[in-house]
């Protein structure tokens, strides 16, 4: 028997991310847990953080979102509990992943994200992948974060005419 609500949530990010065979938003397994009630967004991020620090998940974060993948060590504890998890919450789930599965794929598909090189100077790399799977990246350098924040705006708007646009001109 689970001995806290906390530990039935950590349960669920990680019933959440192996469900999966690619990474997800924090924004999206959020979404699904504020949606139905379950706990406040406070809660969440020290679930995300605890699981993070037990090794159990990993991630990586641009300026914008951070993404959740289960480790070998998360997929072994969900191996030992995941009895723990109702089989109503697990259908639940996986009706969400099923339902929203088209806009996740969009969502993490299309990304951009800048870093400072020195005083007046950002690169910003702008990519498409398909599950973890890069596709295509493109990375510019430009003068000012203001810039930075508009190349990733602007490709997050007009990504497949400019991935039509390099293609058609490099084949």
């Amino acid at each position: 028997m689970i001995s806290t609500p906390q530990t039935l949530f950590k349960l669920m990010i990680l019933f959440f991310l192996d469900s999966v065979d690619f990474s997800l938003s924090n924004a999206i397994i959020s979404d699904f847990f504020l949606d139905r009630g379950y706990t406040d967004y406070f809660n969440i991020q020290t679930f995300f953080n605890e699981l993070e620090e037990e090794k159990l998940i990993s991630s990586s974060s641009t300026h914008k979102s951070t993404c959740y993948k289960i480790t070998a060590e998360g997929k072994m504890t969900l191996d030992c509990f995941h009895y723990e998890i109702s089989p109503d919450i697990k259908n639940e789930i996986k009706t969400y992943l099923k339902e929203h599965f088209n806009d996740i794929i969009e969502m993490l598909s299309i990304s951009s994200d800048y870093s400072r090189l020195r005083t007046n100077e950002y690169i910003v790399t702008c990519k498409i992948c398909e599950r973890d799977s890069l596709i295509a990246s493109v990375s510019i350098t430009v003068a000012s974060e203001e810039l930075a924040r508009l190349a990733c705006e602007n490709w997050a708007k007009n990504n497949s005419a400019i991935y039509s646009f390099i293609i058609k001109s490099l084949l």
